[in-house]
């Protein structure tokens, strides 16, 4: 059971006292040497830790003989010992008297990032989990993972038939997809993907909601005149089309964003309509207006590549970035704390904390992480 207070007291005095047991000791050896260890703050009391092997024999500390060295000592590491198991550290007790510690709410609560997952639906209602330690599917004539291995569960499911596959990532999530033409596709944290399990011989149309990075295969077929032409391949999205012929682009279409953006790395494609240039960006907004740019490819990619890439946004554009990755929700104190923009560079493989430290360094904003939930301050 937990330890109260009282017995926290007791503990400590017969520590002090040289009457506790042999496993008393132990544990508050342990304890007083881990937190020690592994925070800043308690680092006078590591040197302090040293200095009491010198006071207590029996238990590893030697008493001093002047008086008012003992006392000093005494109270010290009294004081040390109450704030490890009061302030710093508590200790809860199992039935078999084995001890495990757990860090009180003083310490900043921490999210860990996201990882591979994903799910295939067919439309016969049938649904396949992804395995989360491959990182990607292939779907051709069979099912399976990106180094060959079956994938559970695949066993007569139609995938040689022309079915609708969705893959689909939760947030939290990311996995690659090969496509049966050869296409690769990289599916970021709350994305799906429409596709056939084979594609038709004029066109290759897929949908997408939430972001992908595409490298499109090329294919050909026979035109009107019987000349070869490049096989188109299509992504809808939300009232947006983009036109493929072979080409390495990125489109990011969530729900919850004011504009649909493709950004252009190579080949050519056609948003809507109009041409897309090698480094270029369209940004297509709920009017229905089409704006294009020079692009921020490392910006647009940076997901792609395993970091957030941060540009003088707005915190409430990070963050409906960074929770789809780190699956939290964020509530903000101040309506004004919104609006503030940073800029940086963070890898995706660090913890929420990471990001919420190159947040703070603009000196207007400070944070809460209770749970999945982050408060802005």
């Amino acid at each position: 059971m937990e330890m109260n207070q009282d017995e926290i007291k007791r503990l400590v005095d017969r520590y002090l006292n040289g009457t506790c047991s042999e496993e008393e000791a132990r544990i508050v050896n342990s304890h007083f040497n881990k937190i020690t260890a592994e925070t800043p703050e308690m680092e006078p009391l590591a040197n302090l830790s040293k200095r009491k092997r010198r006071v207590w024999e029996n238990l590893g500390i030697g008493t001093p003989k002047n008086s008012r060295i003992r006392s000093f000592y005494y109270i010290s590491i009294a004081a040390a010992l109450l704030l490890i198991f009061s302030g710093w550290w508590f200790f809860k007790w199992t039935d078999s008297g084995k001890v495990h510690d757990t860090t009180l709410a003083k310490q900043q609560e921490d999210v860990a990032p996201g990882s591979n997952g994903a799910t295939l639906t067919f439309s016969d209602g049938r649904k396949i989990i992804l395995d989360s330690t491959r990182l990607g599917a292939i779907i051709g004539r069979s099912l399976t993972y990106n180094d060959g291995s079956p994938i559970r569960g695949s066993v007569n499911l139609p995938v040689n038939g022309a079915v609708s596959i969705v893959a689909a990532t939760e947030k939290g999530q990311v996995y690659t997809f090969i496509l049966p033409d050869g296409s690769k596709v990289w599916l970021n944290a709350d994305s799906r993907l429409t596709f056939p399990s084979r594609f038709a011989a004029n066109e290759r149309q897929v949908s997408l909601e939430g972001e992908g990075y595409f490298e499109i295969s090329e294919q050909r077929i026979k035109n009107k005149d019987n000349r070869s032409a490049k096989l188109p391949f299509i992504v809808s999205s939300q009232g947006q089309e983009v036109k493929v012929t072979g080409t390495k682009f990125n489109i990011a279409a969530y729900r919850n964003e004011k504009t649909i953006k493709t950004t252009l790395l190579e080949g050519g494609v056609l948003v809507n309509g109009q041409l897309l240039k090698p480094g270029q960006q369209s940004s297509l907004f709920t009017s229905g207006d089409l704006k294009i740019e020079e692009a921020d490819v490392m910006q647009a990619i940076g997901w792609q590549q395993g970091d957030f890439v941060f540009r003088g946004e707005t915190l409430e554009e990070v963050f409906r970035t960074v929770a789809r990755w780190y699956n939290v929700e964020v509530r903000y104190q101040r309506n004004a704390a919104r609006y503030i923009t940073v800029g940086g560079t963070v890898s995706r493989s660090r913890s929420i904390s990471a990001v919420l430290d190159l947040m703070e360094k603009t000196g207007k904003v400070t944070f809460k992480v209770s749970g999945n939930v982050i408060t802005v301050m």
